[in-house]
């Protein structure tokens, strides 16, 4: 490691000669983001642990380039150059989420500016990319002049023909609190995004939503008190009695109830609306989620496309979406039925542990039997180390 920070030290070596602390910030950031990118996850811990590695090798340096190295690391005003003053003046001057009504995707904006502009740097933009499918931040930006950015959003809002695209104002508590949780999720992520912005602007945006306020602590919602009162709604609408899925008992009846859970589940798993359903979350759902995270039987997978089918619809008749969205997204439904039953019966995508539990029910292990499971799991570990 300390071979490491003496490479980031040598790389920063130009650093005075920048224009603006936000010039600094940038480069800085830029370099950790090179460090970040090659670790395996959870990237997050290990990279603080480097940077703390770089801190102590930067008190063992006198030179002026690894102070000024050190001041910018941590936010510290500095003697010179001139601009050095302007490090830790940031403040935030506002927060924004952007996204699209189908809930595939939120922009959490923050916008900073420094004390002493013409030495600290333009009023900057931070933006985190939230995907509500994949449960990551897939893209991290800083942008600069702020005004154009903000204005961009507002007009794609305003412009929007068919009114798919909003942006609101929240507070900058909420901001740092599900910007930080996607950013906090892509760190253990099993590979990065392939995007170079988010490693390089990752320190900086760190940095930054620090200096936003925390939110209140609230109690936890009971989701799944909330996911069961929906479900019930559902069962008691009109997409549900053409559906035939209303009323049901015995496994039909219960299967129904399971899939539902499974559709709820996903939504709200990743920090989503259960009633925000597009194309693309329901050819992840089906393609990817479902296998990775749950066991099917037979019943299951027959019930599964037409429950979700019905869910869609009842959603966005809840959320007044637009006819075509509507449409569009139960035809995607319709549209992944054979890929989807394909996987099913291949098991191609099962995680590891949904192919163990799914051998576990298929030898009929009395899973209420906790020696039985356990005795069932060392022999499973044991053929499959």
């Amino acid at each position: 490691m300390s071979e490491l920070a003496e490479a980031v030290l040598r790389a920063a070596g130009r650093i005075s000669e920048v224009d603006t602390a936000y010039d600094a910030e940038l480069l800085l950031s830029t370099l950790l983001g090179g460090v970040y990118q090659v670790l395996p996850p959870d990237r997050g811990p290990a990279l603080d642990a480097f940077v703390e590695t770089l801190r102590e090798h930067l008190s063992t340096h006198d030179e002026p380039n690894a102070t000024l190295v050190a001041a910018v690391l941590d936010g510290h005003p500095a003697p010179s150059p001139p601009w050095a003053a302007a490090l830790g003046t940031v403040r935030a001057t506002g927060g924004y989420a952007f996204g699209d009504r189908y809930g595939d995707q939120t922009s959490y904006v923050a916008t900073f500016e420094y004390a002493d502009p013409e030495l600290g740097g333009p009023e900057h933009a931070i933006v985190v990319l939230a995907d509500h499918n994949l449960g990551l931040a897939r893209d991290l930006l800083v942008l600069a002049p702020a005004a154009p950015v903000l204005q961009q959003l507002r007009d794609s809002a305003l412009t929007d023909p068919d009114g798919m695209t909003w942006l609101a104002e929240v507070p900058l508590s909420t901001v740092r609190t599900a910007a930080n949780a996607y950013l906090r999720a892509t760190d253990t992520a099993s590979e990065p995004p392939a995007t170079e912005s988010l490693p390089a602007n990752r320190s900086l945006a760190l940095a930054r939503l620090a200096l936003l306020p925390e939110a209140a602590e609230q109690p936890e919602p009971d989701a799944g008190a909330a996911g069961r009162e929906l479900m019930g709604e559902f069962l008691a609408s009109p997409e549900a009695s053409l559906s035939g899925l209303s009323g049901l008992g015995g496994p039909r009846g219960e299967s129904v109830n399971y899939c539902l859970g499974l559709i709820v589940d996903f939504a709200t798993g990743r920090g989503g609306d259960p009633l925000r359903w597009s194309p693309q979350s329901v050819v992840t759902f089906l393609t990817e989620w479902v296998h990775q995270r749950a066991v099917l039987d037979n019943v299951d997978a027959a019930t599964l496309p037409g429950t979700l089918g019905a869910w869609v619809v009842w959603a966005g008749r809840r959320l007044d979406l637009p006819d075509h969205a509507v449409q569009g997204t139960f035809a995607q439904v319709n549209a992944e039925r054979d890929e989807f039953a394909r996987l099913y019966a291949t098991g191609e995508r099962r995680s590891p542990a949904a192919e163990a539990m799914a051998r576990l029910v298929a030898e009929g292990v009395d899973l209420t039997d906790d020696d039985a499971v356990d005795a069932w799991l060392r022999t499973y570990n044991a053929e499959h180390g």
